[in-house]
């Protein structure tokens, strides 16, 4: 693999992994303390990102840098690990208490969503 390969991988793989967290480009830029258009640039491997870079970038994913430079990305999980995953970035800034009645809110919707259903199908 050529270093030109790694770091086009290496932007791919940022990409996928922003979009995966359902984070902006702004915000994933904003959250490693880079500038969008330094991410952009990474991510259409224009710019080489430096390995204190990586590392910041993959903090703000809350991933192991590792998982950027793996050459074929990790089976999708589930649509429920994806919701975790989105679920984690938007509490990510909040208080313990914020997150609590989060959990709250989401629990009743899964409750309700349950019951609705329930009723539809008859069990």
């Amino acid at each position: 693999m050529t270093r030109r390969d790694i770091y086009a991988m290496l932007g791919d793989r940022i990409r996928q992994e922003r979009k995966r967290a359902a984070l902006s480009m702004e915000k994933l830029a904003e959250l490693a303390g880079i500038s969008t258009s330094f991410l952009a640039y990474i991510e259409t491997k224009r710019k080489k990102a430096s390995l204190e870079t990586v590392e910041k970038i993959a903090a703000a994913l809350r991933i192991p840098v590792a998982d950027l430079f793996t050459a074929i990305p990790a089976p999708r999980r589930d649509a429920a690990y994806d919701a975790a995953r989105i679920f984690v970035h938007l509490v990510q800034d909040k208080r313990p208490e914020e997150i609590a009645t989060a959990l709250e809110v989401a629990k009743s919707a899964l409750k309700s969503m349950s019951a609705t259903r329930e009723r539809k199908t008859g069990r």
